[in-house]
């Protein structure tokens, strides 16, 4: 994956996760939108850590990946362990919340299709 394709996707789910909170504050309240902002911003943060982790692996030689890889591991506890933590507590709200996560698969589909078509346009 190049810079300019992660940057490209970085962007699409920042601005994504900005126009459902946006609209979760026009449609549902002030609470829905915060929640969806919540999920967005960790989702973001979820993408962008994963990013430099497998960028590790990718690019590390054979004897270190295993510690890296463990990191994999744990990162995807803490983020399941914050998801449960900001749901359990009553912190946000679970659907404005879901809502404000899935803009990164959104985020990522719509930016790869993005970049299918700008491909598409260069071949010609």
């Amino acid at each position: 994956m190049s810079k300019a394709s992660a940057t490209r996707m970085i962007v699409f789910v920042a601005v994504l996760g900005l126009l459902t909170s946006l609209a979760a504050l026009i449609l549902a309240g002030s609470h829905a939108a915060l929640s969806t902002a919540v999920g967005a911003t960790l989702a973001l943060a979820n993408f962008m850590l994963l990013r430099t982790i497998v960028a590790r692996v990718v690019d590390g030689d054979m004897h270190r990946k295993g510690p890296v890889i463990g990191l994999l591991f744990l990162k995807m506890g803490v983020l399941m362990g914050l998801v449960y933590l900001v749901i359990a507590r009553h912190w946000v709200e679970p659907i404005a919340f879901t809502v404000g996560l899935s803009s990164l698969v959104v985020g990522l589909i719509t930016s790869s299709l993005f970049g299918l078509r700008d491909g598409r346009q260069n071949e010609y």
